[in-house]
């Protein structure tokens, strides 16, 4: 198994192949390291393969700021994400009470994922261009993103909405 924190400091791209369907990769410079399908098309839940896993990522509720994270076939969540109102911080809820703090800042700020002890594990750009590319940087090795490798697909799960709301929003 190829653990998540062996490409700190490369650059991680998510890509959209086709841009018909609603569906993400995650590749490193050699090859994909997971994929991301939206099985319907205004589906708030999404499937996440790669990684030695398959998980599911869904919002329980329109009207509250959570994301749960589910083993694929499985109805109840593990773990879950819930952001302030603003949905400029966050907390990720991991397994026996681990946590994991989210930064989300506005338009062109980043996306950042902190420690329990704040430092800086991860950090998602947007790159403005007509494919609307991210990429992701692992700052710092950590057991929790070894143990837990699908907190990668979910922070970009999370900027992804994030950019719909402001699309709903400026519409």
């Amino acid at each position: 198994m190829n653990l998540l924190t062996n490409y700190i400091g490369q650059t991680l791209t998510f890509n959209q192949p086709k841009i018909t369907k609603r569906e993400f990769e995650l590749t490193s410079p050699d090859e994909v390291l997971a994929k991301m399908i939206f099985p319907k098309l205004f589906s708030n839940s999404v499937v996440v393969e790669g990684l030695e896993g398959k998980w599911e990522i869904k919002q329980p509720s329109i009207w509250r700021s959570e994301y749960g994270v589910y083993k694929y076939g499985y109805q109840n969540p593990f773990a879950k994400y819930v952001s302030n109102f603003w949905k400029t911080k966050g907390t990720i809820e991991l397994p026996k009470g681990a946590r994991l703090h989210c930064k989300s800042g506005k338009l062109k700020r980043p996306f950042e994922v902190y420690s329990s002890s704040d430092e800086l594990l991860m950090v998602y750009v947007n790159k403005f261009s007509l494919k609307g590319r991210t990429t992701v940087t692992i700052e710092k090795r950590s057991e929790v993103l070894d143990k837990y490798p699908w907190i990668i697909m979910l922070g970009w799960y999370i900027v992804l909405q994030n950019r719909r709301g402001r699309a709903r929003a400026a519409g």
